[in-house]
């Protein structure tokens, strides 16, 4: 298979659909959004540049390091100063050219990619098929964040100047999308920073470069800034200098943007969305990539089968039946997103099965179930006590409105649930990533990005994932073997199996797509709806006088 520009240019746009189809359950304030941007687009022809093309953004998260291979949410374009092999669509995580203009399978685990000529780094220095090697080693080293997207590569090696070989470990169908997410650094420069590994670390997280259209000028916990490359870069942003800022608080982020201090803000509660219309915001709505359902975990965090209530599974399907989605998605999120169908990936994206339907809304059956489970209504009008948490969940947040409204549903059922809105995220993550036992019902939301695709959700119910959220030894070993299967129908027939033993299991309480909600000011333009990494290309973005 020997994938093209033009080939994949097509591909996306086959796969995309319309704007509307991207957007389901947005509304009408983002119609004119695009979903198909691609890196190194322009202005269109007669726009009127604002004089001073220097932009703020403030968002509610900086990650910890600007190293993107430290730390997975570092991203392999973080800030458009990096960039991959692969990027993928924006919309429907399809791969399509970046750095590689090409590539060709040889046989199940072997993959060459033909390398864009031309490109350099923001020193000056060519990037070379050495510098792609080195880069696809240092990914798969243990300790890197990146190294849990490439765990199944074997080895890399130059074919000629202007061609990579990768090998991986087991035939591997994500491997493009693993590949969109490892940042091609310079070797030479890299290496000439220290003695040993954990000094070059250090001194490239204080002075990286990278080939992105952007070049580091300064980084710190609540702040990064960065500015055109100038002649280094093959692309062509007008924004000459962008400026990050960690602003947790959304009221702040609103005031800031109404003032006219900042021209993007992330993450809006739903609450802020009508003063940001009237004051001719544009609205980024992403419902793709995310499920904001609840970990409802059948195992503790040592990986052992939990007893009491929760470790039954008629308890966890009965707690389903609880959701009125259409109540939630209609009353509580003013129509901003769908149900998700009792499956965690989204219509039309790689794994959704028809074969799989929700669990409805039906609360005496829900009861019956419970009394059946041997969890009858005690004298004191509850069955028992389970404790659930949302992270992210400040005051007026999406998070908080679907965990409180969970809260509700449950206890009509006559489970007291004690609750807590988490916005402490040191806790949040440590629950997530399993160094303290979480809450009977976690509310975190659960990723498909950035690969757009099941498995990459499901990845963390496998029993030896190290996330310990369920058992199932036939879910384990078809989930293993849907990786390797390169036909696609063969492996959609797999993914449905999956998706069935998950869907019983009911390790996951199901809800609803997400609710993402960006806003930009009225002058900045070039904003793509980007469900897969939740970030614009930035040399896209330019602001009109």
């Amino acid at each position: 298979m020997l994938l093209g520009l033009s080939g994949a240019a097509s591909l996306a746009l086959a796969a995309c659909g319309s704007v509307d189809d991207a957007a389901s359950g947005a509304g009408d304030d983002i119609k004119a959004l695009s979903p198909d941007g691609a890196p190194g687009d322009t202005p269109p022809a007669g726009v009127k540049l604002a004089a001073t093309q220097n932009a703020t953004i403030a968002v509610s998260n900086l990650p910890s390091s600007i190293d993107p291979m430290v730390v997975v949410s570092g991203g392999a374009r973080r800030f458009d100063i990096y960039e991959s092999l692969i990027d993928t669509h924006p919309s429907t995580g399809e791969p399509r050219p970046f750095l590689a203009t090409e590539w060709k399978q040889v046989d199940p685990k072997t993959w060459q990619f033909t390398l864009r000529q031309g490109v350099k780094f923001h020193d000056g220095t060519p990037m070379t098929a050495e510098d792609v090697v080195f880069s696809f080693q240092r990914a798969a080293t243990q300790g890197y964040g990146i190294a849990t997207h490439f765990s199944t590569m074997a080895s890399a090696r130059i074919v000629d100047d202007k061609t990579v070989e990768l090998v991986t470990k087991t035939p591997d169908v994500l491997i493009l999308k693993r590949l969109a997410q490892v940042a091609i650094l310079p070797k030479k420069y890299y290496e000439g920073l220290g003695t040993d590994q954990k000094a070059r670390d250090a001194a490239f997280a204080k002075a990286p470069i990278g080939t992105g259209p952007y070049k580091f000028e300064s980084y710190a916990s609540d702040k990064a800034v960065v500015k055109k490359a100038g002649d280094t870069t093959w692309r062509k942003p007008t924004l000459e200098k962008i400026t990050f800022l960690q602003v947790t608080d959304a009221g702040t982020q609103l005031n800031s943007l109404l003032a006219g201090d900042v021209h993007y803000i992330n993450i809006q509660p739903l609450n802020n969305l009508p003063t940001l219309k009237n004051a001719g915001a544009t609205l980024v709505q992403l419902t793709k990539g995310n499920d904001l359902g609840a970990f409802m975990d059948s195992v503790d965090n040592k990986g052992k089968p939990k007893t009491g209530p929760m470790g039954d599974k008629r308890v966890r399907q009965a707690i389903q039946y609880a959701l009125n989605k259409e109540e939630l998605v209609k009353s509580v999120l003013q129509d901003r997103t769908v149900a998700d169908d009792g499956q965690l990936i989204g219509k039309g994206l790689p794994g959704y099965t028809e074969t799989v339907k929700d669990y409805p809304y039906d609360v005496a059956k829900a009861k019956a179930m419970l009394d059946e489970a041997g969890y009858p209504v005690k004298a004191d009008g509850t069955r028992f006590t389970i404790t659930m948490a949302s992270a992210f969940a400040g005051t007026g947040s999406v998070r908080r409105l679907i965990g409180e409204w969970m809260q509700s549903s449950i206890s009509k059922l006559g489970i007291k649930v004690e609750f807590t809105a988490l916005t402490d995220t040191a806790l949040q993550l440590e629950y997530f990533y399993n160094t303290k036992q979480r809450p009977d019902i976690y509310h975190f939301g659960l990723f498909t990005r950035p690969y757009m695709d099941a498995a990459r959700a499901y990845s963390r119910f496998v029993s030896d994932s190290g996330s310990f959220h369920m058992n199932n030894p036939e879910f384990d070993k078809l989930y293993k073997e849907q990786l390797g299967e390169q036909d696609p129908a063969k492996r959609q027939a797999i993914l449905a199996k999956v998706t069935e033993i998950f869907h019983e299991e009911s390790c996951f309480l199901f809800a609803c797509a997400d609710v993402w909600v960006d806003a930009a000011a009225k002058n900045l333009k070039g904003l793509v709806q980007c469900d897969v990494q939740t970030e614009q290309y930035y040399d896209r973005l330019y602001i009109t006088a």
